[in-house]
């Protein structure tokens, strides 16, 4: 509705209808929160350990290239633009720089630091050509073959690309992230765009009140010590 309402807009504007015929002068356009699909650390791990076989090998690079991409935190476009300058060394450990295609924002990620360098681990693989790494098929043909990756894994989620970087954000801000770092790793412009993150994934919940609990517990132990 609202890509409609710009193109009326510009109707107007360029005099191809009359503003008395404008159709959202009493319509309020309705927002909803989306659903960010994220995998679960014991799902992702499925994905990790998934030995393709067969006819199924043909799958490997495209596996390879969704687990990367849920270390990195990369969206489709930007892992497809990707070239081996992109990977640099600092201090002799592996740097990933990018600039977004979708928010043209300079991206740093110390791949090294991300999730104990997985993602370091998938690029040695392909180290001969890494250029060849980064030529997927469209997205729309990606998305049919996760499925079949997805199936074979045991994961019964509907899944997507994006869900890789979905799965990223969800991960580091569970692992105690400060979110503000997650804005900059996932190159976001406003911490908004991250915030949604924060409360989507139950096992956060479950992770502070068990933290919360533990406190408890070792003030009255400690209290008891004092007292004896």
């Amino acid at each position: 509705m609202k890509h409609l309402k710009r193109y009326v807009n510009v109707a107007i504007n360029k005099e191809y209808m009359d503003i008395q015929q404008y159709a959202f002068r009493k319509y309020k356009i309705k927002t909803t929160e989306n659903a960010h699909t994220h995998l679960a650390p014991d799902e992702l791990e499925l994905l990790e350990k998934l030995r393709l076989t067969g006819n199924n090998m043909k799958l490997k690079t495209t596996l390879d290239a969704f687990l990367f991409c849920c270390y990195a935190g990369l969206r489709y476009s930007d892992f497809v633009s990707l070239e081996p300058d992109n990977f640099i060394f600092i201090n002799k450990e592996v740097w990933l720089m990018y600039k977004s295609v979708k928010t043209k924002t300079e991206v740093r990620l110390p791949l090294y630091l991300l999730f104990d360098g997985k993602a370091i681990s998938i690029l040695e693989k392909y180290k001969d050509d890494l250029s060849l790494f980064f030529k997927l098929r469209d997205n729309s043909n990606i998305n049919k073959e996760l499925a079949k990756i997805s199936k074979l894994s045991g994961i019964s989620k509907h899944i997507s690309f994006h869900c890789f970087r979905h799965t990223n954000a969800t991960l580091l801000i569970y692992n105690g992230v400060n979110i503000t770092t997650v804005q900059k790793l996932l190159g976001h412009k406003s911490i908004k765009t991250t915030q949604v993150y924060t409360d989507i994934m139950d096992m956060t919940l479950i992770r502070d009140l068990e933290k919360c609990t533990q406190n408890v517990c070792n003030k009255r132990i400690y209290s008891e010590n004092i007292s004896l």
